[in-house]
């Protein structure tokens, strides 16, 4: 049995590297927190100073950033590696949890074995940025493993971990919630066989002996972060991002929690529906006839923090969810057989392929402009130009340019602005003033620009609030318009078309 346990262990984690190597670059927000790693001289000061324009606080991801930036000097595998840690730890501490509120061994290895190979947690492991999401879960999985032990030691070892979530991702705040869901699963179960060897139930005050008062210390930690929270933000914090009604919103995650079982670009949206709801269904029935109640309490509650962002679309808002799904599923699958449980590991790492595939096509496809862009922007830099307008380009091209090419090749001052909305920009003091115009209107984040080590990390304008071509000719005639061309086979040239003025 310990063979076979650790043959699947092995074939499944080699399924889950291959992504890491094959399937994955900086993309969009990642080149935000290498604008931080590489600007920013002394990376404690994250915790201290509002580094984000008021918009979040996550000191201990920025602090993993600038690290792994100098561990790799730039180079993107010490944060491939760092993602599949975190991921293959994620799923290690959710065995440990299942097995912590009493599921059977079995059932507890096939969660932590459906949350690795999902091709939606993978997804969001797989984006750089959100590192947030796993440093927040994998130290929350950590401190409820530990709040689940008896002795002391490990209690406070769970509130130091809890503090680690907290400053890793705000979601973690829901962390209390979860410690008294877990004692009370555990709690449940011993007063169970209490009340079937001796007749007697155990009343209200020993409910909250045994599932609250664990907590308390959690919940202190928590409040201290938000003080400090509030301190260094000045406030609430927050985005100027549009915000879905509540409707929306609930749509939104009602789509997260699918998705979570199955994909985001792989299947049809219909059979991915079909699927995905068709699974969470069946596995909740299962759960509900057996009062198997840990699981959807777990992903209720994980669900809480995520209207506060107002608009919640994308993996990484639903991994930590996604353990109560897992844990739902595997209980499931379990009960009804071995041949159902490779049936479902199956399914989960046929997706996982196809979406691997996808994404390989994907980051070919970035890389590609990426190097077109880099071309032709070196090329006009170097005959002094210092102004480019990029069309069918990706979000945020300044930066991915100004961090991934060789020193030299992009002479400051430069402004690269992409035709994708709400790109940031590294803006050059010398051009600031005359590009003022540019920016987003509110200001993103809300107080209008990162500062890092001394340089301005701004947002452009979204595409209904941004200035029409003649305004832009009119206060940027120097401006040159570039243009990214795919061909047939998928190869990216970058032209200069910028037509002659008089």
């Amino acid at each position: 049995m310990r063979a076979k346990i650790v043959v699947a262990v092995a074939l499944l984690l080699g399924l889950v590297v291959w992504d890491f190597a094959a399937a994955t670059t900086f993309v969009g927000d990642d080149y935000l927190f290498l604008a931080f790693a590489r600007l920013e001289p002394n990376p404690l000061l994250a915790f201290t100073r509002d580094m984000h324009g008021g918009e979040y606080y996550r000191p201990l991801p920025m602090l993993l950033w600038w690290l792994l930036n100098r561990v790799g000097q730039g180079v993107q595998w010490p944060f491939a590696l760092a993602g599949f840690l975190l991921h293959a730890g994620s799923a290690a501490l959710v065995v440990a949890l299942g097995r912590g509120v009493g599921f059977t061994l079995r059932v507890s290895l096939v969660a932590g074995a459906l949350f690795l190979i999902a091709p939606a947690q993978r997804e969001a492991a797989l984006w750089f940025a959100a590192s947030t999401d796993l440093l927040a879960t994998v130290a929350t999985l950590a401190a409820l493993v530990c709040l689940l032990r008896a002795s002391r030691g490990w209690q406070v070892a769970s509130v130091v971990l809890a503090a680690l979530a907290y400053f890793s991702k705000e979601t973690a705040l829901v962390l209390p919630l979860l410690g008294v869901a877990a004692k009370w699963a555990v709690d449940s179960r011993r007063q169970q066989a209490a009340t079937e060897n001796t007749g007697r139930r155990g009343g209200f005050t020993e409910l909250l002996r045994a599932c609250v008062a664990p907590v308390v210390p959690h919940m202190v930690v928590a409040g201290g972060y938000l003080m400090v929270r509030f301190v260094v933000l000045g406030g609430l914090g927050g985005v100027n991002d549009p915000v879905a009604p509540w409707w929306g919103r609930g749509l939104q995650m009602a789509a997260g929690l699918v998705h979570a079982v199955t994909a985001y670009a792989l299947l049809p949206e219909v059979l991915a529906w079909l699927v995905g709801g068709g699974l969470l269904l069946v596995g909740g029935v299962f759960a509900v006839r057996a009062r198997a109640w840990f699981p959807i309490l777990w992903t209720l509650l994980a669900l809480l923090p995520l209207p506060a962002a107002g608009w919640v679309v994308g993996a990484r808002y639903y991994y930590l969810p996604a353990v109560g799904l897992m844990l739902m599923l595997a209980w499931a699958a379990e009960t009804r057989g071995s041949v159902v449980v490779m049936v479902v590991i199956a399914l989960l790492a046929a997706l996982g392929l196809g979406s691997t595939a996808a994404r390989m096509g994907e980051v070919r496809r970035y890389r590609a402009v990426l190097a077109a862009a880099r071309d032709v922007v070196a090329k006009g830099a170097q005959a002094g130009h210092t102004i480019f307008l990029v069309r069918n380009a990706v979000k945020d091209l300044d930066l991915a340019l100004k961090f991934t090419t060789p020193a030299g090749r992009l002479p400051q001052p430069l402004l690269v602005i992409p035709d994708v909305p709400a790109s940031f920009v590294w803006m050059p003091d010398a051009l600031a003033d005359r590009a003022r115009f540019l920016l987003a209107r509110p200001p993103l984040p809300p107080a209008g620009a990162y500062r890092f080590g001394g340089q301005s990390i701004v947002g452009l304008a979204r595409r209904e609030e941004a200035p029409d071509l003649d305004e832009v000719l009119a206060r940027l005639p120097e401006i040159r318009f570039i243009e990214l061309v795919t061909d047939g086979r998928g190869q990216v040239t970058g032209r200069d078309r910028t037509e002659p003025r008089p």
